[in-house]
């Protein structure tokens, strides 16, 4: 967002003077979901939706109930206010913020995409591992993007990395929870794995379209724990996220294929 954009607040377009305020509400904490929105309406919004209420409902203790097309209709009045182009693609971020009135839901417009449909990205970052803890870390809270924006700056300042660069969360134990906050896809062979959520992976809209797409493509999934000290013998290792699929070029001196993520793409909706 910048100085001079509207953003949307419970259907309200908030002029770009007004706006700077909402970073005073962000300060109190709010649950993300960044959309992929064409021709002006958000794909999956009742999913995003669903998973913006039960997040707040885990972190925040109060229950919201969003109409899918109240919503979609903002998405397009906000978009249209900022003069975003009537086709193509776009992000929207939605925020549920906690407010007196229990919450508020704040409409932010995002970069302009390329690919009119989910996509395989065409740059490829290199990655890199880092242990580190966030609560409800499953959960798209703000305090998971704020730890995944940390550990970046970790990883540019102690690698001296430059480009294009994605920091693998581990846990404990070794096991790798996520690409900053989206879930990991790793190829083993002829099979695709990734973390369950069960073990703290993010519960994502994308993860559900991606394995929906693995299965439509019939390729081989086993849910499992994709750890570091395994890094070194996985072919692939891609992120899902709304831009689509991310496959990873390297991590230190281990190259990675990207092969896999052309047939799940195509089966992506």
């Amino acid at each position: 967002m910048t100085p001079t954009d509207y953003i949307s607040v419970n259907g309200a377009i908030v002029a770009p003077t007004t706006s700077l305020d909402t970073f005073e509400w962000l300060r109190a904490g709010y649950v993300r979901q960044d959309m992929r929105v064409r021709d002006r309406r958000p794909l999956h919004v009742a999913t995003h939706l669903a998973l913006l209420g039960r997040a707040f409902e885990r972190v925040y203790g109060r229950r919201v109930v969003l109409s899918p097309a109240m919503v979609a209709a903002w998405c397009a009045d906000l978009l249209v206010r900022n003069r975003y182009p009537s086709g193509g693609s776009c992000r929207v971020s939605a925020l549920l913020i906690p407010s007196e009135r229990g919450a508020d839901l704040v409409l932010v417009g995002g970069e302009i995409l390329l690919y009119e449909g989910y996509s395989v990205r065409p740059v490829r970052p290199s990655a890199s591992v880092d242990c580190y803890d966030v609560s409800f870390g499953e959960m798209p809270t703000s305090a998971a993007f704020e730890a995944a924006e940390a550990a970046l700056l970790r990883a540019r300042n102690r690698l001296k990395v430059q480009g294009s660069h994605v920091v693998l969360r581990t846990d404990d134990e070794g096991v790798i929870l996520s690409a900053g906050t989206a879930p990991l896809f790793a190829v083993e062979g002829h099979t695709i794995i990734t973390t369950p959520l069960a073990y703290g992976a993010p519960d994502t809209v994308e993860r559900q379209i991606t394995l929906d797409a693995i299965a439509r493509s019939e390729i081989a999934l086993r849910e499992d724990v994709v750890v570091a000290d395994a890094l070194d013998r996985y072919d692939e290792l891609f992120f899902a996220d709304y831009r689509g699929l991310t496959s990873i070029d390297r991590i230190g001196q281990t190259n990675y294929m990207s092969l896999v993520v052309d047939r799940i793409v195509r089966s992506m909706r």
